[in-house]
């Protein structure tokens, strides 16, 4: 199966819409934050960036395509509550483990685009908070999404089409 921008958010998106103990889902776009989190955002949310690619594992017989994502559980709780604190971290963290096994898992199924694409050795999870104006706290959480990636000229996608195809 292919993978682009979409099926990425599509896809993190359906893990916090499904996992019984995330509330809200979001992109790393300030606009979409700022409003939200001042309108109506109901914690703990998971805010995804989007992925970043590399390709330097490439040779010149295949094209790997590793693909970079990062997540970040929030939740907020009362400022100067080192408890509340404390306590929003933990879930955070659980929540992101939690993800992360989903990942796992779905990595397993044949049918699924994470099928071999995804392996767990490669994220890597760090504590975030206070950040923004509401003092959110949580884990960022990076890890890859490597697969191989066919790199051929579509000659539909050229002017000079009969000078490359030649």
């Amino acid at each position: 199966m292919d993978m682009d921008h979409n099926i990425i958010v599509t896809y993190f998106e359906s893990l916090a819409d499904n996992h019984r103990l995330v509330n809200g889902f979001f992109r790393m776009d300030l606009t979409e934050i700022q409003s939200s989190f001042r309108s109506k955002v109901e914690f703990p949310a998971l805010v995804l960036e989007s992925h970043e690619g590399d390709l330097s594992n490439s040779s010149l017989q295949a094209t790997v395509n590793d693909r970079t994502f990062a997540f970040t559980i929030y939740l907020k709780p009362k400022q100067r509550d080192y408890p509340g604190q404390n306590d929003s971290l933990t879930i955070a963290e659980q929540i992101g483990l939690s993800m992360i096994a989903r990942m796992k898992h779905d990595a397993s199924l044949p049918e699924h685009f994470l099928f071999n694409k995804f392996k767990v050795n490669t994220v890597s999870y760090a504590k975030v908070g206070p950040v923004f104006n509401e003092h959110l706290y949580g884990y960022r959480f990076v890890g890859s999404i490597m697969g191989s990636e066919p790199l051929k000229v579509k000659p539909d996608d050229w002017l000079d089409t009969p000078v490359i195809c030649e």
